[in-house]
């Protein structure tokens, strides 16, 4: 199912180009697909108003709405529960249901379920990228501090999105993202950790 409000998508294989970091590979042009099919994603959950009950989180976070281009790229999409009480397992049905067989400009999306976890897939034909882009999908407790609501750090390739223009999303304070990353540290291979925090 196609959004009409989104037909004036024109993403061309220029924007991707430019949009992939130098020297990157194929790799690089996949990761750059991804961070432009999650902002179409996200832009519609917003405008279907699945996004209300949710708190944006994480390395993704952390590159659309506060790093732009000097952040990495990452492929997961977290969220927090907006408030105390509401089932993280509801939101992320209201979310399956919502997906399954979107389609936003050159991207169709789908959501699967791996070893208990769902990812988001996306596929786009016409840029002659991976048959499925895959960002793991995963929506946790309400986070500690009030959050805020930011808008995406402008970037060339937004331009071709059409209207609307990108909404300002609730997002989990900088610190609180911050002190997430610090204590994964402990935990978890720290790399990518590491550079989000530099």
């Amino acid at each position: 199912m196609s959004d009409p409000s989104t037909s004036r998508i024109t993403i061309t294989a220029g924007h991707v180009a430019r949009h992939t970091p130098r020297g990157a590979g194929a790799q690089g042009r996949d990761a750059a697909l991804v961070d432009i099919a999650q902002d179409l994603l996200l832009r519609d959950l917003h405008q279907q108003g699945l996004l209300d009950d949710l708190v944006f989180k994480g390395g993704t976070a952390l590159r659309k709405l506060y790093a732009g281009n000097q952040g990495r790229f990452s492929l997961d999409l977290d969220f927090s529960v907006a408030t105390i009480g509401t089932d993280p397992d509801d939101i992320l049905e209201l979310l399956d249901l919502h997906v399954e067989g979107l389609q936003l400009g050159p991207f169709s999306y789908a959501i699967t379920e791996r070893r208990g976890k769902r990812h988001l897939q996306m596929s786009s034909t016409e840029f002659g990228g991976s048959d499925s882009l895959v960002s793991k999908l995963d929506v946790s407790p309400p986070p500690w501090l009030t959050p805020q609501r930011r808008g995406w750090v402008p970037m060339p390739v937004h331009t071709a999105y059409g209207d609307p223009p990108l909404p300002r999303l609730p997002v989990v304070r900088l610190e609180e993202n911050i002190a997430e990353k610090i204590a994964r540290l402990n935990r978890t291979t720290p790399a990518r950790d590491m550079y989000d925090l530099r």
